[in-house]
C-alpha cells in the first residue's frame, strides 16, 4: 500500500539541551489504522504536530504524498489530512453546525457558498457523531465529550485521506467511545487512513491493525497488538510489570502484577 504520510529520521527538541525525539521514523499507509501509544512525555502529541506541519523538525522530514509537508500551504495539507486535537476553544460563539461546516472550507473556492453535496456531507458527519440535537448549541457551552465529537464531525466533513486524532476518546463516556471507534473502522473500510494517539492501550489493541510503541523519543516496537503488547516491552516503556492474557481472537488484555 502507498504511504500517505511518512516521517523520516525526525529529531526535535523544545530545548536544545533536552532532545525529545531522536531519529524517529514511521509511516501511515492508505487504508491503515495505526495506534500510537507510549508513556507521558514520550513525544506522542509532538509527533502529531510534526506530521501535520504545525512544528518544524530539527532534522529529518515529513513527506505527505511524497511531498515535504512544509512546502505545502495549509489548504493543500487539509485536502489530504485532518487533525483532531485534544482541546479546541473558539473565541467566537459558533454553533455545532457551523463548526462542522468549517470542515468543508478546504473543498470550496475562497468565499464560495456551500453546495448541495457539501450540505449532505455535513449532515452525514453530524449524524455519524450523534449531534443532531446539539446542532444549534454554542460550541463553547458543550461538555468536553460533546466538543470532541463536534471536532471529529468537522474532520469527517473535510473528506480527508488521513485522519490524525490525539486522544479522541479521553472525554467520552463508554458508549460514545465505542461508537467513535466503530465509526473510525467504517472510515477505514472506505479507504481513509487513521492514526490515533491514545493512552488506552487495550482499546487500541482491539481496533487498530498496527501499534507503534514509543519510549524516550524513539520507536521501541511496531507491529500487531500481539507483537507490541508484551510484558518486557511494556516494562521498558512504562516501568511497570504486567501479565498479558489473550482472547480467542488474539487480542491482548493487560493485567497488572500485584
Amino acid at each position: 500500500m502507498d504511504n500517505i504520510i511518512q516521517a523520516v529520521k525526525l529529531k526535535f527538541a523544545y530545548r536544545p539541551d533536552k532532545p525529545l525525539l531522536t531519529d524517529l521514523t514511521l509511516n501511515v499507509r492508505q487504508g491503515d489504522f495505526l495506534g500510537l501509544i507510549g508513556p507521558n512525555g514520550s513525544g506522542k502529541t509532538t509527533i502529531l504536530k510534526l506530521l501535520s506541519g504545525f512544528l518544524r523538525p530539527s532534522s529529518g522530514e515529513v513527506l505527505l504524498r511524497e511531498q515535504e509537508i512544509l512546502s505545502l500551504n495549509s489548504r493543500a495539507r487539509a485536502r489530504i489530512l485532518a487533525v483532531v486535537p485534544q482541546l479546541v476553544i473558539t473565541p467566537m460563539p459558533y454553533t455545532v453546525r457551523q463548526i462542522v461546516e468549517m470542515g468543508r472550507t478546504t473543498r470550496l473556492p475562497l468565499f464560495a457558498p456551500m453546495r448541495h453535496k457539501d450540505h449532505e456531507l455535513v449532515e452525514r458527519a453530524v449524524n455519524d457523531m450523534d449531534l443532531q440535537s446539539l446542532q444549534n448549541n454554542h460550541f463553547n457551552e458543550l461538555s468536553g465529550g460533546e466538543r470532541q465529537r463536534t471536532i471529529v464531525a468537522s474532520a469527517l466533513a473535510q473528506e480527508p485521506e488521513l485522519l490524525l486524532l490525539d486522544e479522541p476518546t479521553a472525554a467520552l463516556d463508554l458508549g460514545h467511545k465505542i461508537k467513535l471507534m466503530r465509526i473510525l473502522k467504517k472510515l477505514q473500510a472506505r479507504g481513509i487512513a487513521i492514526m490515533v494517539i491514545s493512552h488506552d492501550i487495550e482499546l487500541m489493541a482491539r481496533y487498530c491493525d498496527r501499534l507503534t510503541l514509543l519510549c524516550e523519543g524513539k520507536v521501541l516496537a511496531s507491529g500487531t497488538a500481539s507483537e507490541v503488547i508484551r510484558p518486557h516491552l511494556i516494562k521498558q516503556a512504562y516501568d511497570c510489570d504486567i501479565e498479558v492474557n489473550r482472547s480467542l481472537n488474539d487480542i491482548p488484555h493487560i493485567l497488572p502484577v500485584i
